[in-house]
């Protein structure tokens, strides 16, 4: 279908800070986002709008919490297709260096303050350098989890940051990261 023009979504979202890397829930009714506001926990923080209808307005942004944020940055939230799973990046303690990403996970799809504590995806995805902007796929015909994401600095990359993939598997684990050359780039 043909897409409608971008729309402002107006104060009530939006801040005078930055407020970036955007996913929205399946049934349009939370908006989740990376923010350095006022009132969070760290320098970037996750943060969620919400609202009745797929036609009504956004409420007001609440920090998702101590649960998900740090004194350190958690952002690019990116949530699964069944709502029970977000990804996010961040450079808290205990990772593998850089930035890492985490997944966090949630019984009830609707709840937007029920996410567990983030748990880091380990060594197939994260390296000592940067891994970012993790993005959720569900392959139609095969069914197969793949997570997408940046990483800047690997050895055997093509740029300065590049596009890895990573398929889950059976075990539940993502396994070892590969490049994808066609969504990558000297640049």
């Amino acid at each position: 279908s043909d897409w409608s023009a971008p729309g402002n979504l107006g104060p009530v979202v939006n801040s005078a800070s930055a407020d970036i890397e955007v996913s929205i829930s399946k049934d349009g009714l939370s908006l989740y986002f990376a923010s350095n506001r006022p009132g969070g926990f760290g320098n970037q923080d996750i943060w969620v709008s919400q609202r009745t209808s797929v036609d009504g307005p956004w409420g007001a942004p609440q920090n998702l919490g101590p649960t998900i944020n740090t004194a350190f940055d958690d952002r690019t939230p990116m949530l699964s297709l069944d709502g029970h799973r977000m990804y996010l990046s961040s450079d808290r303690p205990g990772g593998f260096g850089g930035t890492d990403v985490y997944v966090s996970r949630r019984r009830d799809k609707r709840d937007d303050f029920g996410w567990q504590a983030p748990e880091n995806l380990g060594g197939g995805v994260n390296t000592t350098f940067t891994e970012n902007l993790p993005f959720h796929f569900e392959d139609d015909a095969t069914g197969t989890p793949t997570l997408y994401f940046n990483s800047g600095g690997r050895p055997g990359g093509i740029g300065s940051t590049d596009i890895y993939a990573s398929t889950l598997q059976p075990d539940g684990t993502f396994g070892p990261a590969v490049l994808v050359p066609e969504l990558s780039s000297p640049l």
